[in-house]
């Protein structure tokens, strides 16, 4: 029988699947607390994509290397936006295409667009690279999808194996327009109404924390965060960034994936009741 949450609660910061996650959270037998921190800005007038989607669709990319499923997303919407989203994907089909996880993969695949390589769990920049060594990058022109903070170990070894790396962002990540519910989430973590938070991408944490601090409660929060409240991030990108803001995790799941993730703070529960 599965681990269960009896009835605690386990609020999230996801904003792109809120639904999904609630429904995992009370198939687990927990009381789920949506307060979302991100929205999500395509940059479809940026130059810079605009620019990539022609050079792809003017055969001047070899190998394209998509990190996430939002970002994936966003390169398809630049393309229909520019009136060349058939053209784009086209000629996507002609390159080499790489995913880094099951979310962009999941995107190309919506669009019929092949994937040439995705590495295995847990999908770091370590896994990817290992998983391309066998494509031959010499002098190829590489785009890829800026993600977050500096990838340097990704884009030192696609240089180190002679390739031409161009690095686009494709999209942004801005605070939400309504802070609403993630200020009663902070009151409700500071008040010991929460059990447990789960991040589910690395954004977030920086998000949550900005919002924490313009509302003048980031101590609290941060107290709250590294005391009873139970941590729980969906995988090692994610964890990293908590370790860097400071934050305690207390549970990881050994694939990351949000169904593994509720399931895995449900098991925390258990082992603690077990313990006491």
């Amino acid at each position: 029988m599965a681990a269960s949450l009896n009835g605690r609660v386990l609020a999230f910061v996801e904003s792109r699947m809120p639904e999904q996650m609630a429904s995992l959270v009370q198939r687990h037998g927990g009381v789920p607390y949506s307060a979302p921190v991100l929205e999500e800005i395509y940059l479809k007038d940026s130059p810079e994509v605009q620019q990539l989607v022609a050079d792809v669709c003017g055969g001047q990319v070899d190998v394209v290397l998509l990190l996430t499923g939002v970002g994936t997303r966003a390169l398809i919407e630049t393309a229909a936006s520019m009136g060349r989203q058939e053209e784009f994907i086209d000629s996507l089909n002609r390159l080499q295409v790489i995913a880094r996880s099951p979310k962009p993969a999941s995107v190309l695949r919506q669009h019929k667009i092949h994937i040439d390589v995705m590495p295995p769990e847990p999908f770091t920049s370590e896994d990817l690279v290992q998983a391309i060594t066998g494509l031959e990058l010499q002098g190829q022109e590489v785009a890829v999808q800026k993600y977050g903070g500096p990838n340097s170990f990704l884009l030192q070894s696609l240089r180190e194996r002679g390739a031409k790396v161009r690095e686009v962002t494709l999209y942004t990540w801005g605070l939400p327009a309504d802070r609403t519910p993630a200020l009663g989430l902070i009151d409700a973590l500071v008040q010991g109404q929460i059990d447990s938070l789960a991040f589910t991408s690395q954004p977030q944490v920086g998000n949550l924390l900005t919002i924490a601090k313009d509302a003048g409660k980031e101590e609290a929060l941060r107290e709250s965060l590294n005391g009873p409240v139970v941590v729980a991030s969906v995988g090692p990108v994610c964890s990293r960034r908590l370790r860097d803001a400071g934050i305690k995790i207390d549970v990881e799941p050994e694939h990351p994936h949000m169904g593994n993730l509720v399931l895995a703070v449900a098991e925390h529960f258990e082992r603690q009741m077990a313990i006491s």
